[in-house]
């Protein structure tokens, strides 16, 4: 306090003194009391005191020099007989009580109206605070967190190391940020992934008590992170499959033969650490159990431990069933939970195999085996992978098929096989039997589409007359007569034969046919390497009443007549030989003609000036063999 008189202080205490920032109130005394504040009015300092004389009094706010800086105080000024009596108080200690709130209120709306989670432990590792995000993260009030350790609410990857860390650090003295990953569960049974930084309080005495930080939720971010993985792993398996690919090209071209192309196939897949094992297997003569060809890999027995079967039994539900019955793709993407997978899934759990895929091999409509790839982990399948299974499997089957006929081409001895049929469900014995009339096989040849046209020439019966026969066969898709001489003739047949099938893609030739009577004689021949017994196993599937009546093996002039057909092959396209031998067979050489150009052509289902292309192409082809042939004799 001080008073004031012709505008100087003319009394002044300690109290005053020092909030100007003198030593004793005298030094303050003479002072022009105008040149020591400065005032939050809309007049000027000198103008206060003769307004305090006039009005009696005056209060409010400003700033007091104090020396070369200012202080904010609250001023009193009233009026007395011997001057202006002005009260002073210094209020730094209000303003930064204010200051400090603003600041906490400040910090308390940045940490509630953050994304991230907020927290405080004790030194329990119990919540002593979190924030609104941390509880709609977690699915929990904020009651229901505050106390609870959070340890039973996270689950970390080494929880009692991470609380030892903690404590060692503020041992240590280091008390920087610390980062861990964990998990929690929602009450709504949500898996949610977090990332948790925090930072021990600095302790007054080296123990531990408590720590602050942030939680994230990255649950999108490690979904992506496993989606790369997965991806990467996706790309690395369609690599290995696109260089199983080259392999098995290039083993069919180097060395030709089915048992190393199944056993490269195993064990490329068995190198990788995609997969545990792999096997080919093909089912036995009696089409129901599948046995192993080639494996490789850690299996420990597994492949023989349970049987896989073809049938609608419960071995026969399994992936390895359902891809022979199907012709695709199968998979168990976990065979703890595959309800189809029982029969086998403890001997598979008891060697750590979490998945399955079964693979067919097949070429056009015929299915040589079955490639079966086991994984350690579930959900190794993706769509791309199994993509690139299919493309796999078609390549294997059609190397297969192209390695039996080649060995029928390049044989330097043959094995006939004469059956005897009289199974009414092939429609040449039904035919012959019910029609009493004789059927022979002139010719056959497989169209672009997978079809058959098998050539059949007719002898005491009216050609017309198969037609009936045929109409309710599934195997036949139309006949049409190409000679009528009254009761004989020649006349087509368009089907899907599976007995056709099982012969050409198991690298067979049907030599003759012969049919009369209702019992039918037909002769094959395979390569002297063939596995005669399963064809024969295969072919009585199809047509029980089949009996395999002779089998002779002899020795052929092979030389000639393969570099000859080699040549052919090698100049003529599929399509020119189709032309040339349809128009052969259907009698578009004979004199006079037995079809016609445009019955030809509508066989290939082409239009005629197409037919007449391919064959004139592949009538000059003929030619320039023939004289290459004829220069070479001379």
């Amino acid at each position: 306090m001080g008073v004031v008189a012709d505008s100087e202080y003319v009394f002044a205490n300690d109290a005053l003194a020092e909030i100007h920032g003198y030593a004793d109130a005298e030094a303050l005394l003479g002072t022009a009391w105008a040149t020591l504040y400065r005032l939050d009015a809309e007049f000027d300092e000198r103008e206060l005191l003769t307004r305090v004389q006039e009005t009696d009094s005056w209060r409010g706010a400003g700033e007091a020099r104090r020396g070369g800086e200012t202080v904010p105080v609250e001023l009193s000024l009233r009026s007395a007989e011997d001057g202006v009596v002005c009260v002073v108080r210094d209020v730094r200690g209000h303003h930064r009580a204010q200051r400090t709130e603003r600041e906490r209120e400040r910090y308390e709306t940045i940490v509630e109206t953050t994304c991230d989670g907020v927290y405080t432990l004790d030194e329990n590792l119990e919540f002593s605070y979190v924030n609104e995000a941390l509880c709609g993260m977690v699915g929990r009030s904020r009651d229901q967190l505050l106390g609870t350790n959070v340890m039973d609410l996270f689950v970390f990857d080494d929880q009692r190391a991470l609380a030892d860390e903690m404590r060692d650090r503020v041992v240590s003295g280091d008390l920087g940020t610390g980062v861990v990953e964990g998990t929690t569960t929602t009450p709504d049974g949500e898996r949610v992934h977090l990332e948790a930084r925090y930072r021990p309080h600095p302790p007054p005495d080296g123990e531990f008590r408590g720590s602050v930080g942030t939680i994230r939720d990255v649950t999108e971010r490690k979904e992506y992170e496993r989606d790369l993985l997965r991806q990467r792993d996706e790309l690395e398996t369609l690599n290995r499959i696109n260089g199983l690919l080259l392999e098995v090209t290039q083993e069919l071209v180097e060395t030709p033969t089915r048992d190393a192309i199944e056993q490269t196939v195993c064990e490329r897949l068995a190198e990788s650490e995609l997969y545990q094992f792999a096997w080919i297997g093909e089912p036995e003569t009696d089409g129901h159990r599948i046995r192993s060809r080639a494996s490789a890999g850690i299996d420990d027995g597994y492949v023989e431990s349970v049987p896989i079967t073809t049938t609608d039994t419960e071995t026969g539900q399994g992936p390895g069933g359902r891809a022979l019955r199907t012709g695709e793709v199968q998979v168990s993407q976990d065979v703890r939970t595959d309800p189809t997978f029982e029969p086998w899934r403890e001997a598979a759990l008891d060697r750590g195999i979490q998945s399955a895929a079964a693979v067919p091999l097949v070429h056009g409509d015929t299915t040589y085996g079955l490639l079966v790839v086991y994984a350690t982990r579930p959900l190794a399948f993706s769509r791309r992978e199994q993509a690139g299974f299919e493309t796999l499997g078609k390549a294997v089957g059609f190397a297969i098929s192209a390695i039996e006929n080649r060995n029928l081409l390049f044989a330097d001895a043959v094995v006939e096989l004469e059956f005897e049929v009289t199974d009414s469900r092939l429609v040449f014995v039904r035919a012959s039997d019910r029609l009493d009339c004789e059927l022979t096989v002139t010719g056959y040849v497989a169209s672009e589409s997978g079809d058959w046209s098998v050539y059949l020439g007719v002898d005491g019966t009216p050609p017309c007359a198969l037609d009936e026969v045929a109409a309710d066969d599934p195997d036949v898709e139309r006949v049409r007569t190409l000679a009528d001489g009254g009761d004989e003739g020649l006349v087509e047949f368009v089907m899907r034969g599976p007995a056709l099938n099982e012969i050409t893609d198991h690298g067979a030739m049907l030599t003759s046919g012969h049919v009369d009577d209702g019992r039918g004689r037909f002769r094959i021949e395979v390569p002297r390497t063939t596995d005669v017994r399963r064809l024969v196993g295969r072919l009585r599937s199809t047509y029980p009443e089949s009996t395999l009546v002779a089998q002779r093996e002899f020795e052929r002039p092979v030389r000639k007549a393969r570099e000859l057909r080699q040549s052919i092959e090698d100049q003529l396209t599929d399509r020119q030989r189709e032309a040339l031998y349809r128009a052969y067979h259907a009698g578009y050489f004979e004199w006079p003609r037995t079809s016609t150009a445009s019955a030809v052509a509508d066989s290939m289902g082409v239009a005629e000036t197409t037919f007449h292309y391919h064959l004139r192409n592949a009538l000059d082809g003929l030619l320039v063999v023939l004289t290459e042939v004829e220069r070479r004799r001379r």
